[in-house]
C-alpha cells in the first residue's frame, strides 16, 4: 500500500531539516524513517545511542547562517547602489531590523557570555569610579595637608611675632 501524502511529506520535511544540520531528536529521526517514536527511543535505550542534546552550538550555528543571508542582502544592496541603482528605505529599515534581532537572540542564547561581558563592563565602570573617588581623596588630602601647613606656621609666625 503507498503511503499517504502527508506521511510522505513529514518524512522529507524531516530529512531536509536534518541535511540542513537541524539537530536530530529522536522525533525527526522517527518522522524521516516513519517510525514511531517510542519504537526509535526503546531503539535508542537497548543499543545505546549517545544521543546529543542541542546546545549553544547549535544556535550560534543558525545565528552565523542567518547573518550570512543578512550579509548577502546588503552585499546585494551596495551592488545596486553602486549600479546607480536606488535603494529601498523600507529594505534597509528591515535589515537593521534583523541585525538587531540577530544580536539579541545572540545575547539571550548565550547568557553565560553576556553575563561575563556586562560584569566585565560593570567591573570598568567600578574600577573608573574607584579610580576618581581616589583621586578626590588625595586631591582632599593635600588641600588639608596645605590648610595644616597654613595654620601651622600662621601660629607659629603670630607667637614668634607676639614674644
Amino acid at each position: 500500500m503507498p503511503e499517504p501524502k502527508a506521511g510522505l511529506q513529514a518524512r522529507l520535511h524531516a530529512l531536509r531539516v536534518l541535511a540542513e544540520g537541524g539537530h536530530a531528536t529522536i522525533e525527526r529521526l522517527a518522522q524521516a524513517s516513519g517510525r514511531s517514536a517510542t519504537a526509535l527511543r526503546r531503539l535508542a535505550r537497548d543499543e545505546g545511542w549517545k544521543l546529543a542534546q542541542a546546545g549553544p552550538l547549535d544556535v550560534s550555528v543558525r545565528i552565523r547562517k542567518a547573518a550570512g543571508m543578512v550579509l548577502c542582502k546588503v552585499e546585494e544592496l551596495g551592488r545596486a547602489a553602486e549600479g546607480g541603482g536606488s535603494i529601498d528605505k523600507g529594505a534597509i529599515d528591515g535589515l537593521i531590523a534583523m541585525i538587531r534581532g540577530l544580536e539579541k537572540i545572540g545575547e539571550i542564547m548565550r547568557p553565560e557570555e553576556a553575563a561575563r561581558e556586562n560584569h566585565i563592563r560593570d567591573n570598568e565602570d567600578l574600577a573608573e569610579t574607584l579610580r576618581r573617588i581616589e583621586e578626590r581623596i588625595v586631591e582632599l588630602a593635600r588641600e588639608f595637608a596645605a590648610r595644616l601647613v597654613e595654620e601651622q606656621s600662621g601660629t607659629a609666625g603670630g607667637t614668634e611675632g607676639g614674644a
